[in-house]
């Protein structure tokens, strides 16, 4: 009789989770002897699976309604049966199986009759047992019978071995998601971020790899897809089990790493199970490579002090000048672990070790985090920065702006930083594959007639390795080499966008001078608040209109109702600018002159209030602000993508072009009498307003003609 199909028979079973109909279900379920083999199973009829995460996803979802366990326990019962699997493919020496149900052996489970089913998976678990002791450290299966020929059933058909590496990469983020789901920043990293970052990195055959947040094992598997190819056939077991480790802090995640390992020829004890934080002197020092993406630290900040002591990081720093930074003997209360996990890669490379890692974009940009960028470069060259899209995670449980950063331990004498955008990660918000069309709105195919997924992933990689391994320097908006001197403390890839580049060289040759050096941006608060019961008029960022320059509106309230926002007083002749927001840095930037109408007024401090011009008009500088020069300057310099903003430190590094003062007073003088048209337009539209509201305010309102007599 024909043997089941492990995928065609997905939608035949169907898991109820009314325990009193189980025997009932399960006979529903294997009654029919089409769906299970009448004799052994052999290698040869092993299929590889295509949507593994689908039966992994069914088989929990069986042992569930069946067994009514935590999913602890369920975990680990998981474990064993896929581990006793893949034993079982991998030591099939005459093609003879042992992981199957066949039809008459149900039938007996069925009616508690004696059969070799149970007894044969009894055996089988012992010796998988006897060769992954790390693995599996319980006595035996706890399933029911009847339970586990359903799991058997279900995967008896396919083989592990043959399945690809990426839908059992996948297969294996959802079985372990579904037990950890990221509660403390442990987010899977997306396959293609993976792949991107193996192959930048590029391990070879002779160069020891650690991930030391390692997850479910995606960095290590996609190193040893990477380097297979180059080996002897008879030396991947070797490889794994000299070059390939892993540390990760959770036991079940870990437990999943382990697993996947094995899947691929390992042992289990290449994955080491501790806090990759604390010393491991036996490691450190050891390895070429290291790939990682440690879990991000929104979730708290680890506080231990004796851990914290063995780091720089996670002691204070005092700024010296704009690029110079001391570390003093003062330890922080607490330090974000990917802080940490940057220091502690390090220390466990050799010197000219190779560093992947994917940080949040905070890191490489935020002034709060310059003394960390500064300590970096004190310890290695940067080697390549590719800015990842925002929602590459959003499908893994954030929308966290990243990057992958690729560094190499000093010495290094890299003189070049690869830069890169990656625009199309190949998947939407909803993890949905998105697929290359052409100018005709069809699907684009391979060769095989597979649709081929819209990515950057391979153009990125084939980039950086023409850049490393020819000289060949990629020259588009989105892939560019920055010599290592114009580096400042900044390091995310839109920083060093060419288009921006070559408009502040042009600046400068033009003369242009920072906006600090003529004009003071007021950081003194104002202390309104000392008089609670007063009157003040509130300037909101919505309050200025972008196109005119113009405050359009002020809000009156007492003091006391001021939002916490309100912070600086503004005086007629200033100018006040949006520091913060969405439009920040677009044409919809909020900019205004302030008139005598405004002046006394309370602002938010989403403005930055710039006075005391030097070598400038005022209405002429206004006019620079709504200048492509002045806003593609503030876009480069903003940080944060959730609250997108431009540190008041920063703003007075924007260049502005100073032309001789007889233009600007041209200029300016235009300007005045743009403004005072449209304060007057304002104004005759106000009272046209007024005009109106009188009319609907009169007690009778004659609107019909006199009659003709």
């Amino acid at each position: 009789m024909p043997k089941m199909n492990s995928e065609s028979a997905s939608g035949f079973y169907q898991s109820k989770h009314s325990a009193h109909e189980e025997v009932r279900e399960q006979q529903v379920l294997f009654g029919e002897e089409p769906f299970l083999p009448v004799s052994p199973l052999r290698t040869s009829d092993l299929r590889p699976a295509s949507s593994l995460a689908a039966v992994f996803e069914e088989c929990h979802n069986y042992i569930y309604a069946n067994e009514g366990w935590l999913k602890d326990k369920l975990f680990r019962e998981m474990v064993k049966l896929l581990m006793m699997k893949l034993h079982d493919e991998h030591s099939a020496g005459n093609g003879c199986l042992q992981f199957y149900v066949t039809s008459s052996e149900y039938e007996a489970l069925q009616h508690d009759l004696p059969c070799g089913f149970v007894a044969r998976m009894a055996q089988l678990y012992q010796s998988v047992r006897e060769k992954y002791p790390s693995l599996l450290s319980e006595d035996s299966l706890y399933l029911k019978p009847l339970t586990l020929a359903f799991v058997v059933a279900r995967l008896q058909n396919i083989s592990l071995l043959q399945t690809p590496a990426d839908v059992k990469g996948e297969a294996f983020q959802s079985f372990v998601s579904r037990y950890q789901r990221g509660d403390r920043g442990e987010f899977f990293t997306p396959h293609p971020i993976v792949r991107l970052a193996v192959e930048m990195i590029d391990p070879q055959t002779h160069e020891k790899v650690l991930d030391p947040a390692c997850g479910s094992g995606g960095f290590l598997i996609q190193t040893i897809s990477w380097v297979s190819p180059k080996l002897p056939d008879t030396s991947r077991e070797t490889y794994i089990a000299q070059n390939i480790r892993g540390i990760e802090f959770n036991p079940d995640v870990a437990t999943s790493a382990m697993l996947r390992i094995a899947f691929e020829g390992g042992t289990g004890w290449e994955i080491l199970c501790a806090n990759a934080l604390e010393e491991h002197e036996h490691l450190d020092g050891q390895f070429d490579v290291v790939l990682t993406n440690p879990p991000f630290g929104s979730k708290g900040k680890v506080e231990d002090k004796r851990l914290l002591k063995a780091f720089a990081l996670a002691h204070r720093w005092v700024r010296l000048s704009d690029e110079q930074w001391h570390q003093t003997g003062e330890l922080l209360a607490g330090q974000t672990p990917e802080v940490l996990f940057i220091e502690r890669c390090l220390k466990f490379l050799k010197p000219g070790g190779r560093l992947a890692i994917v940080l949040p974009d905070g890191l490489l940009q935020n002034v709060s985090n310059s003394h960390i960028r500064y300590w970096l470069r004190s310890q290695c060259k940067v080697l390549g920065v590719v800015s990842i899209p925002q929602e590459a995670f959003v499908p893994y449980g954030t929308g966290i702006k990243t990057s992958l950063l690729l560094l190499q331990k000093l010495p290094a004498d890299a003189n070049k930083v690869f830069m890169a955008r990656v625009r199309k990660i190949g998947y939407d918000v909803k993890g949905q594959p998105v697929y290359k069309r052409d100018e005709h709105g069809r699907l684009v195919r391979s060769p095989s007639g597979a649709p081929v997924v819209d990515s950057d992933i391979d153009e990125v990689a084939d980039a950086y390795r023409r850049f490393k391994q020819e000289g060949i320097e990629p020259r588009s908006a989105d892939m560019y080499a920055v010599p290592t001197h114009q580096l400042n403390l900044r390091l995310d890839a839109e920083h060093y966008a060419p288009s921006d580049i070559e408009m502040i060289e042009h600046l400068r040759a033009q003369g242009a001078k920072p906006l600090g050096e003529i004009a003071t941006i007021v950081t003194e608060t104002d202390d309104f608040r000392d008089s609670p019961n007063v009157d003040i008029h509130y300037i909101a960022i919505s309050d200025v209109d972008a196109r005119s320059m113009q405050v359009v509106s002020m809000q009156v309230m007492k003091a006391h109702d001021a939002p916490s926002r309100a912070t600086y007083r503004v005086r007629a002749g200033d100018i006040i600018t949006a520091t913060s927001g969405a439009s920040t840095g677009t044409p919809r930037h909020a900019t205004a002159f302030i008139t005598d109408e405004e002046d006394g007024a309370i602002c938010s401090n989403g403005f930055a209030v710039l006075r005391d011009f030097r070598g400038v008009e005022p209405l002429y500088l206004l006019a620079y602000m709504r200048t492509g020069y002045f806003l593609r300057q503030v876009r480069r310099l903003i940080t944060g993508h959730a609250i997108p903003a431009i540190s008041l430190e920063d703003l007075a590094k924007v260049l502005v072009l100073v032309p001789p003062i007889e233009v600007q007073s041209k200029i300016a003088s235009r300007m005045r009498e743009i403004l005072k048209m449209r304060k007057e337009a304002i104004r005759a539209a106000d009272l046209l307003v007024e005009e109106v509201e009188h009319i609907a305010q009169s007690p009778t309102v004659d609107t019909c003609e006199p009659a003709l007599v």
